[in-house]
């Protein structure tokens, strides 16, 4: 849900012919929400969703590592920035926790073991 509350972004998870698909979902409510991005069966996977304050963008965290983002509005893609970098599929570390600052600039985010705690803060510039 948007901080305003006035719109929602999800993931929907089917069947397609590599299996198990998830798709990126935005709009003003589920029953209204469009497609923005179809993903790559199960080599992709869409984690966390994360809003700007203002509403204005909505990002999605693919694998673990990757923040692709979209308008909120228009739905257009806005493109997409590597957090952590992966070594290897799947990475052995992931993003947790995204949050955007107040003025959308940056993300704050903890870089996590896939498959044991020790996490450790990061802070990442965003392209606005």
């Amino acid at each position: 849900m948007s901080p305003a509350r006035d719109a929602v972004a999800f993931v929907l998870e089917g069947r397609c012919a590599a299996g198990r698909c998830q798709s990126l979902w935005i709009g003003p409510d589920t029953k209204r929400a469009t497609m923005v991005q179809a993903l790559g069966g199960p080599s992709e996977e869409a984690g966390e969703i994360a809003w700007t304050p203002d509403g204005s963008r909505v990002a999605f965290i693919v694998n673990g590592y990757q923040l692709r983002m979209f308008d909120a509005k228009s739905r257009a893609p806005l493109g997409a920035v590597v957090i952590i970098d992966p070594d290897g599929f799947p990475s052995s570390r992931i993003a947790r926790g995204v949050t955007f600052s107040s003025n959308g600039a940056a993300i704050t985010y903890d870089d996590c073991p896939r498959d044991h705690s020790g996490c450790k803060p990061g802070m990442l510039a965003i392209k606005q």
